[in-house]
Formats: structure tokens, C-alpha cells, sequence
């Protein structure tokens, strides 16, 4: 008969997250002594260790790698079989992680509406670069990944989920912003304010303004759009943002998108899931929800 607890597991799942048995415990509501109890009765119920100590943290071996994705579903699965007899039948639980774009100018609605549809639902939400959202997907410490950069890992399969446009902003008093002043020309001389490197908007600028301009003079990069459009109304430059992220300042006065009808700012927003991944029912209905 097999020996091996639900708990266990998860106790393993999390220290792998965590990289210490301390923060395990602190995460699943168990006690520091317990969890370290659990872990070890599992890993010579497996005969092997799963862990090496590098310094003070617990990083996997190739043991634990090899055991952790279907650790992580087995854990998905039970919350699963719970939420199958919750009274409301529809809460779910769900990790996102997503990039600066679609993490603060999309999602939050998004999610809104989602939970209209399946109340007492808890989302988490991480905001941080396409580079970030990758890794979280990697790890599996999310569920479903949002990105506005190309993603062309192996363990990843990128799910197209829809265009969204960019333009070209300055000030108001900005001399491109006279009618016809944006030329190619007047462009690549202007001095540009970027996102930072390893950011979906900056790789997906970069290579839309270089394969139609040609190079550009990069005034500064910072780390958000909202920094960037702050910069460009301090008049430090021009930049490249989406659409969405343009709106307010471009209601209230404090921006104009350039004509720029020569040129074309378009890009695709991507879902991304991890391969080894179980998509739970909560996960599959968040993926037709957001598709439709």
C-alpha cells in the first residue's frame, strides 16, 4: 500500500517554490519541524534525495525535476476534486502572472468580468516583464502566463490571443507634433525613450522602428510606461507605446500620437501555458473566457 500523503507533496512542491523548508511551512500552515518531518519520511519513502543546499537555500536536483511537474499536478488535481463539492460549485483559484501591458491596462477588467462569472473566485496577479512572466511559467509557480513579446521556449507553448497597436507619442508642443513634421528622417534623429531590455514592448519596438527606420538614438530606457510617458512629457524625447497604455495622458492633453502612416506598429498578445502543465478545469475556462 502506498504511504505517500497528499501533504507530503506538497510540502515538496513548496519547498521547491520557496527554496526553504521555513517558508514551506509558512506558505501551506504547517510548522517548520512538521514540514521538515514530511519532507524527509517522502524522500526515504522514494529512497532519494530531492533536494541539494546551496548555502541557505534547497534547490532541486535532478531527482526533484524530474518528480516536480507531476507533484504539481497531483496537488492541481486534489484542489480540483475539492472544488467539485464546494456549495457554489463555480469558485476557482488561480495564479496569472502577466507583462507590464496587458498586467495593468487589460487584465484587471478582464478578471473582473471573469469573476462576475464565477464569484468567490481568487485571482493572483504578478506584473512584471515578458522575461519574468516566462520564468514564473517555467517554475510553475502561475498558471497562465500573458505576454506582448515573442516566447520561443521549448517548454512553452504560446497560444496567439490578439493584436494590439502601438504609436509614437510626444508632447503637444513637441516640432514633430506639427502636421507632416514626423518623417522618417526627423525620426530617426529624435532621441528615444525605450522600455527596458528583456521587456516584451522594448524587443517587439526595437525590432518594428529598426526594420522600418533603421537605427535610432536611444535617449534613455526605463523600467514601465508610465515612467516612459512621464519622461516624454518632461520633453526628454519620443517614444513607441501601445494604444491602451496612451489613452489617459492622450485625453487629458498631456500627449499626442504622432501621424506615422508610413510606418507599421502592430504586435500579438500571447497566452502562455506550460507544456507538462494539467489545465484544470479553472485554467481551460479561463482560456475560453479570454478568447472569446
Amino acid at each position: 500500500m502506498l504511504r505517500t500523503t497528499l501533504r507530503q507533496i506538497e510540502v515538496f512542491v513548496a519547498t521547491a517554490q520557496k527554496g526553504s523548508v521555513t517558508q514551506a511551512a509558512a506558505a501551506i500552515g504547517m510548522t517548520q519541524s512538521a514540514a521538515s518531518m514530511a519532507l524527509a519520511d517522502f524522500e526515504s519513502q522514494l529512497g532519494t534525495r530531492l533536494f541539494d543546499r546551496v548555502g541557505k537555500r534547497l534547490s532541486l536536483n535532478d531527482d526533484g525535476r524530474a518528480l516536480y511537474a507531476q507533484a504539481v499536478e497531483m496537488i492541481e488535481r486534489a484542489h480540483e476534486m475539492e472544488q467539485l463539492f464546494r456549495k457554489d460549485g463555480r469558485a476557482v483559484d488561480l495564479r496569472l502572472a502577466a507583462s507590464s501591458t496587458i498586467g495593468n491596462y487589460l487584465l484587471p477588467q478582464l478578471i473582473g468580468r471573469f469573476r462576475e462569472q464565477r464569484p468567490g473566485s481568487r485571482i493572483e496577479l504578478d506584473v512584471g516583464n515578458t522575461r519574468h512572466v516566462m520564468q514564473k511559467v517555467l517554475a510553475f509557480e502561475v498558471d497562465v502566463g500573458f505576454v506582448e513579446g515573442p516566447c520561443m521556449d521549448a517548454d512553452i507553448e504560446a497560444i496567439f490571443w490578439r493584436a494590439d497597436e502601438l504609436a509614437i507619442c510626444a508632447r503637444p508642443d513637441s516640432p514633430l507634433a506639427r502636421p507632416g513634421a514626423a518623417t522618417p528622417e526627423a525620426l530617426r534623429e529624435a532621441g528615444w525613450i525605450l522600455r527596458e531590455r528583456g521587456s516584451g514592448t522594448r524587443e517587439v519596438v526595437e525590432q518594428l522602428l529598426t526594420s522600418q527606420l533603421g537605427d535610432i538614438k536611444l535617449a534613455m530606457d526605463l523600467g514601465g510606461s508610465e515612467a516612459i510617458k512621464r519622461a516624454v512629457e518632461a520633453g526628454i524625447g519620443i517614444s513607441c507605446l501601445p494604444k491602451l497604455a496612451l489613452q489617459g495622458a492622450i485625453e487629458r492633453g498631456n500627449l499626442v500620437m504622432l501621424d506615422t502612416p508610413f510606418l507599421t506598429l502592430t504586435r500579438s498578445f500571447h497566452i502562455l501555458l506550460h507544456r507538462q502543465k494539467y489545465r484544470t478545469e479553472a485554467v481551460q475556462s479561463l482560456l475560453a473566457f479570454c478568447q472569446a
